[in-house]
């Protein structure tokens, strides 16, 4: 089973963690980190480093960052030497519950081109999508969206 590690600014990555599990119940090798401006990059590596081992089985590790370019994903980065660690940047709830559905039995890459199509899919525009199925289904009412 692959492990994930969540690493963001403040606490999102715990949040996220409990919100999943608020969803899906009780989860295995997934853990968060929570990057703080006060800390140094060495310890925070160190911290990254010490998750990864933590939900490491053997099978890689996924690291779902915040937003590329911030703290927690160039430090996150430096894990990339190893080919059994992808990191995927912009984290969402949709991500990680994908992630969680399908990281047995299939590969790193094709577990990360997964959460990556979940978590584009799952950011829509609400008005232009009722618009669209609107259209779709012949309903030109003005009531409603």
């Amino acid at each position: 089973m692959v492990g994930v590690l969540i690493v963001s600014h403040g606490r999102l990555a715990e949040t996220l963690i409990s919100e999943v599990q608020c969803l899906n119940g009780n989860i295995q090798r997934v853990k968060g980190i929570s990057v703080w401006p006060k800390e140094s990059e060495e310890e925070t590596k160190d911290r990254i480093r010490n998750k990864m081992a933590e939900v490491d089985e053997g099978d890689g590790i996924v690291i779902l960052t915040d937003i590329l370019g911030g703290t927690p994903t160039n430090l996150s980065m430096a894990f990339l030497k190893d080919e059994r660690v992808e990191v995927v940047t912009g984290v969402n709830v949709p991500m990680l519950l994908t992630l969680l559905s399908y990281r047995k039995g299939r590969s790193l890459q094709e577990i990360c081109s997964l959460v990556k199509k979940s978590g584009r899919r799952s950011i829509i525009l609400i008005k232009e999508r009722y618009r669209a199925l609107r259209e779709k289904n012949g309903n030109h009412t003005r009531r409603g969206i």
